[in-house]
């Protein structure tokens, strides 16, 4: 049976119907650049995400950008974000002019922690560095540890968190994504868990000021037309992905909990395995599950042997960012919870419309693998 690791057709096809009036709505009232699809879908988000203020933007990585731009973070100062990562809040950061300044990983959850962090930040502030933000990423949709804020102030960094992973999901105090730091920051890729039909993005935040600043920035630094207060980019969110994206709120509580419903079967048909699983959450945290990633020390052997049944698998993330070629330059240290989890890591197939066969085919697969080896 073929398994892939992402499939999003039938999902799509509950609000196909719905998506496609709107964007007939958008094309009958010929306003394609923000207008009122882009502000309604603002203020659900905002809401949502339990922030005064929502921003649409380009994309999620403009998002992380933009967001430390309104924070006056830029050349000569230097940002905290963990090194096991997609490369987007690292790329962000660069692109203010900021350099990345790279910590390691909590073993258990793979995020950033205050220990990861503050290690970092010493590290930094040796190097005679100006250290004025931190970007903890909620790595697979489980958020990074709310003392994060506390440390974050302590230490006068701004905090951006970047939720592309984890939209729905709550820190250990309950907090929404993107309602602990100064912003937080959504991509809508088509793949995460409110995605649009092409790119988009969004900031989050209570300060008014942040939100206002990310809008001016977001169309050319406009304070009003033709007068602009700074250099800013085009980066707004499309109208149609707007329309597109405001036909899937109502859908996204019960896509939350079918994605929890396959976690928790990988988690225990899994256990007694030699492998890492996801590490669970307690009240008031809520995993959000863009992702399942597995550990294990045989993780390229495990893959081909899933590939060859004709399931796909993904290593979430094969080279730590402190080591990317883009990167090299910095000479980070070892990080080396981060360089061993780009060693094990593995993603398992996890979307909402996998089936209950499908999902016994991976868990069977993969059991097969481990008895297969004990044998040899």
């Amino acid at each position: 049976m073929r398994v892939p690791l992402v499939d999003l057709a039938a999902q799509e096809a509950t609000v196909a119907d719905d998506a496609i009036a709107r964007i007939l709505a958008v094309a009958r009232a010929g306003k394609f650049v923000l207008g009122a699809p882009v502000e309604q879908f603002e203020r659900w988000l905002a809401d949502f995400c339990g922030a005064s203020e929502a921003v649409g933007v380009a994309s999620g990585t403009d998002a992380i950008e933009l967001s430390l731009r309104a924070l006056d973070v830029g050349p000569g100062d230097a940002v905290i974000t963990p090194a096991f990562s997609f490369v987007a809040a690292a790329e962000a950061i660069a692109a203010t002019g900021a350099r990345p300044l790279f910590c390691d990983i909590d073993a258990e959850t793979m995020n950033a922690n205050v220990l990861t962090a503050a290690n970092a930040l010493r590290r930094g502030r040796r190097a005679g560095l100006r250290v004025r933000a931190l970007v903890p990423v909620h790595l697979f949709g489980r958020c990074a540890p709310h003392a994060l804020r506390a440390f974050a102030l302590e230490e006068g960094l701004a905090l951006v968190e970047d939720c592309a992973q984890a939209l729905g999901a709550r820190d250990d105090a309950g907090i929404p994504a993107g309602g602990a730091g100064d912003a937080g920051t959504l991509s809508f890729f088509p793949t995460k868990a409110l995605g649009a039909w092409g790119d988009g993005g969004a900031v989050v935040t209570s300060r008014v000021e942040v939100a206002a600043r990310v809008r001016r920035l977001r169309a050319h630094g406009a304070v009003e037309p033709y007068v602009h207060g700074e250099t800013g980019r085009n980066s707004r969110l499309d109208t149609v992905q707007a329309a597109i994206l405001l036909s899937k709120t109502a859908h996204l509580a019960h896509w939350s909990e079918a994605r929890a419903r396959i976690a928790e079967r990988y988690r225990t048909d899994l256990a007694g395995l030699p492998i890492g699983l996801p590490a669970p959450v307690d009240h008031p945290a809520v995993h959000a599950w863009h992702a399942f990633v597995i550990r294990a020390a045989q993780r390229d052997d495990l893959a081909r042997h899933l590939a060859a049944r004709g399931i796909e698998t993904r290593a979430y993330y094969p080279v730590p960012l402190h080591r990317q070629p883009c990167f090299s330059f910095l000479d980070e240290p070892s990080l080396p919870v981060a360089e061993e989890a780009c060693r094990s890591a593995l993603a398992l197939p996890m979307f909402v419309t996998l089936s209950p066969e499908q999902q016994a085919t991976v868990i069977d697969e993969i059991r097969r693998f481990f008895t297969d080896l004990g044998r040899s």
